[in-house]
């Protein structure tokens, strides 16, 4: 037959699960802190590789500017001379 526990026994129990459960939670908080810093980590560097592709983009985009005025220059001249003659 069971025996009864007295009231310092079931508050040491419930002391011993209270504390297993913290021990649980703050495993769970450190491995999520973990993965927020390599979450970081990793944001940081797609970061600055979009911002160098940002760069080299608008460079690109500069230079075709700066050709197509100058192709249509050149188209107007042409078409100058030709008519012309």
């Amino acid at each position: 037959m069971a025996t009864k526990k007295g009231p310092e026994e079931l508050q040491v129990e419930f002391m011993a699960f209270v504390k297993k459960q913290f021990e649980l939670v703050q495993k769970l908080m450190e491995k999520t802190s973990y993965d927020i810093r390599d979450l970081r980590q990793g944001q940081l560097m797609h970061d600055k590789r979009f911002d160098e592709i940002d760069s080299n983009l608008r460079a690109v985009a500069r230079a075709t500017d700066k050709d197509s005025v100058k192709v249509i220059d050149h188209e107007r001249r042409i078409t100058r001379l030709e008519f012309k003659r």
